[in-house]
């Protein structure tokens, strides 16, 4: 877990130094931005800048006491932060939207890689709800519950829209993609966790602030979630069985394959 923490420090220093340079140059930004086929990869910069903060707040905070120790005193800063990457998350989203309403869609060119906005909804939704459930301020706790509230509806219905689409395009196709996009098949199963964690965990805040005798619904939510993941996996296992089996060993690497782990 600590040379995973040092790597991920590390490699978070040198992406955001190269965002940086990215985000100058507007025009890139702008014109990825315009593409309906492309402008879904611009997500994982959200989601991979809020896992940061779990990052700080679960390993960083078990090598170093001190961290753990003045929780609480992170919160405010936490806070501040996940309101960033949540308009962030939200702006960006729109932007696609309109790039999608601005045209005519061709759904058989999307794939699972699609759903990288939703998988990064998710991320952003378990800082949320990380600091609605820690946090001993009422109003840092309220802020973050709502907003978390807001994302996760959203998200989820965009996940149920595009699962949809990408399902019933995948039938009438009567075949499976190329094999650098099948691992992307594997994307559902940590969103569908994702989801399940940040509801399980805004179940107990809620429950706590409104004296809700609700907790009973907190293991139907994650064991549901688990379960929903443990299909899906099963189910994916089995449609691209001949790529793992026969293909995944010699393939060359693309970025999909991260969905695996």
């Amino acid at each position: 877990m600590f040379v995973a923490l040092i790597a991920h420090i590390v490699l978070t220093a040198i992406f955001l130094k190269q965002l940086g340079g990215w985000v100058i140059e507007r025009n890139d930004m702008n014109e990825l931005l315009k593409d309906p086929y492309k402008n879904v990869t611009i997500f994982p910069i959200i989601g991979s800048l809020s896992m940061s903060a779990n990052v700080l707040w679960a390993p960083a905070g078990f090598f170093i006491p001190a961290i753990s120790e003045g929780l609480q005193s992170l919160m405010l800063p936490s806070l501040i932060f996940f309101v960033g990457l949540w308009i962030a998350a939200i702006v960006l989203q729109f932007r696609v939207i309109k790039s999608w309403m601005s045209r005519v869609i061709d759904f058989k060119k999307y794939n699972f890689v699609w759903l990288l906005d939703v998988f990064a909804f998710g991320l952003v939704n378990l800082t949320g709800s990380g600091i609605a459930s820690t946090s001993n301020n009422a109003y840092v706790s309220l802020i973050a519950s709502t907003a978390t509230v807001v994302t996760i509806i959203f998200g989820f219905g965009l996940l149920l829209l595009k699962l949809f689409s990408l399902i019933s395009t995948q039938v009438r196709a009567k075949k499976l993609p190329d094999f650098p996009i099948l691992p992307a098949f594997f994307l559902v199963i940590p969103i569908t966790c994702l989801y399940g964690l940040s509801a399980y965990r805004l179940t107990a805040y809620y429950s706590a602030l409104y004296n809700l005798n609700i907790q009973g619904f907190q293991p139907v939510i994650i064991n549901l979630a688990y379960v929903i993941a443990a299909f899906w996996l099963i189910s994916t296992v089995y449609i691209i069985r001949t790529y793992l089996v026969n293909h995944f060993l010699e393939s060359t690497y693309s970025a999909t394959q991260w969905g695996m782990v």
